[in-house]
């Protein structure tokens, strides 16, 4: 069952140019062109996915990153407005490196250090640890650290980021089965951008008394037992 913090933001002043000189107004037009842009970075990538796979239909671990990439353009789309983000300009460069950077990996057929029909299995289950995630998230998506309401049921029963947790399953995988030392560097930086970003928004959602609780109930950000 998942729990949502109240959505009510304080009310700006009345008055059509007092709206406009309000910092509320001022937080939608960024949110807006911020949802904008990642929007378009997302398409991008989708495009540049769905041209590999008309080349090389057989490339199924292409096919799952694509997928993950078009969920990212859907959940953008649904996503409710934040009760509170970090503008930070690191914090908003970590995230979009982190949440888009698997787009600057190499599609090239690289050393397969596990065979394709082995690791496309396993790549699939991480996307649809991903999907559970995101369904389990709802409307709370977020690219840049936010409060759109504590979750914490479904896949957050387990690990207090499963979407985090099957982006890395996915790009090890994926790395496993196209391998070049190109490759290992952007997933490298994603990851460590990633753990960033992850501290950050545990952050922000710990203001919560709901959040607070929940870090005490489960432990673990990533996997069971490790971290």
């Amino acid at each position: 069952m998942a729990i949502y913090k109240s959505e009510s933001l304080v009310g700006a002043e009345t008055g059509f140019w007092s709206g406009l000189r309000s910092s509320e107004t001022l937080t939608d037009l960024r949110e807006g062109l911020f949802r904008f842009i990642a929007l378009a970075v997302a398409a991008v990538f989708v495009y540049r996915g769905a041209y590999h796979m008309v080349i090389d239909p057989g490339r199924l671990n292409i096919l799952l990153l694509m997928i993950s990439d078009v969920l990212t353009f859907t959940w953008l789309l649904l996503a409710r407005r934040p009760i509170v983000r970090d503008w930070s300009p690191f914090t908003v460069f970590i995230s979009l490196t982190a949440g888009f950077g698997s787009g600057f990996v190499s599609l090239q057929d690289g050393i397969a250090i596990i065979p394709l029909y082995i690791a496309a299995p396993l790549q699939f289950l991480a996307l649809w640890l991903v999907i559970w995630g995101k369904m389990s998230l709802g409307r709370s998506f977020a690219i840049l650290p936010a409060n759109r309401g504590v979750v914490t049921g479904g896949a957050y029963r387990f690990v207090r980021h499963p979407i985090y947790a099957g982006y890395l399953a996915g790009h090890i995988l994926f790395l496993l089965s196209s391998f070049s030392l190109y490759n290992f560097t952007v997933y490298a930086i994603i990851t460590l951008f990633q753990i960033h970003r992850i501290l950050r928004e545990e952050r922000i959602l710990a203001l919560t008394e709901e959040y607070r609780d929940y870090l005490g109930r489960v432990r673990y950000r990533l996997c069971p037992g490790i971290f």
